[in-house]
């Protein structure tokens, strides 16, 4: 009788172990560094608006049909590779210091009928070919583990 309650003690204590692990393993959840903090659209662009860490970007994707899992605000991804529209050095006076900002225009033109406009708080305006439309491409190689 005794041995009895034992192992029942003993097989409780297992399975609480066993679930306490495995809903702990579950409940992890991986978070990549670039998060998407707002998307809004403008005749054939997105404009998406994504940080790291204290860095923001403002990035522009040529709208496209895809299938696929488009990106969402507040998720997170593991890389951007950016590319900045708007090259600083064809703006800023080559004989005078100044704040660079202030030579930097605040308008892109995307085409005939798509002007955007540059967050003042923000340096430039970026493209990037992880996105597809508002699909993400994963363009970091894939590790082979042996």
């Amino acid at each position: 009788m005794v041995r009895t309650d034992l192992n029942l003690i003993l097989l409780a204590i297992l399975v609480i172990v066993i679930v306490s692990c495995k809903s702990r393993y579950n409940t992890k959840s991986v978070v990549y560094p670039y998060k998407i903090e707002k998307i809004d659209s403008l005749n054939n662009y997105y404009i998406i608006h994504i940080s790291k860490d204290s860095i923001k970007y403002q990035v522009v994707s040529k709208k496209s049909k895809s299938n696929c899992d488009a990106i969402k605000v507040n998720q997170t991804y593991p890389s951007f590779i950016f590319e900045a529209m708007i090259n600083e050095n064809d703006y800023i006076s080559k004989d005078k210091p100044a704040n660079y900002l202030d030579f930097v225009p605040i308008e892109l033109k995307l085409d005939d009928s798509t002007i955007i406009k540059r967050d003042i708080e923000l340096n430039n305006i970026y493209k990037t070919n992880n996105l597809n439309g508002l699909c993400y491409v994963n363009l970091m190689p894939k590790l082979k583990i042996k």
